[in-house]
């Protein structure tokens, strides 16, 4: 069992061949889910998202490299991506985390909740993803 975030996103096997990775899939994935958290909902919202954070990300992880992915490389990894097995390596990671009891909720962000109650379906999928069975 993985004790942290990066260490469960790290389990998933990389499908992409070996030559031409500029990223580990473990920190595309990561900020995928970090971007997502805070809202991102597009390839180039994922992309602005890692020029916004580079400093932070880079710093806190040890990360050598002179930029995050572009939107390209966001779209070419999560179209081929198993999005089934991220959720349940993250719905994973976060039961361990937390506590949370059958029918209880954890706020992620106030906006974001407000905004799954006016779409219905397509957001609760979303939060789905997150590990919240609704």
């Amino acid at each position: 069992m993985a004790a942290n975030l990066i260490q469960s996103l790290q389990e998933i096997r990389d499908f992409r061949a070996s030559q031409g990775k500029r990223y580990p899939l473990w920190l595309i994935l990561l900020l995928v889910v970090m971007g997502t958290i805070s809202g991102c909902r597009g390839y180039q919202a994922l992309e602005d998202f890692g020029v916004r954070h580079y400093e932070a990300v880079s710093e806190k992880l040890g990360l050598k490299v002179n930029r995050l992915p572009s939107d390209t490389t966001f779209r070419r990894i999560l179209q081929k991506l198993d999005f089934h097995l991220l959720a349940q390596q993250f719905q994973q990671w976060a039961s361990r985390s937390i506590d949370i009891q059958p029918g209880g909720w954890v706020a992620i962000d106030g906006k974001s909740i407000k905004g799954t109650v006016a779409r219905t379906a397509n957001s609760l999928s979303k939060l789905r993803f997150f590990g919240f069975g609704l």
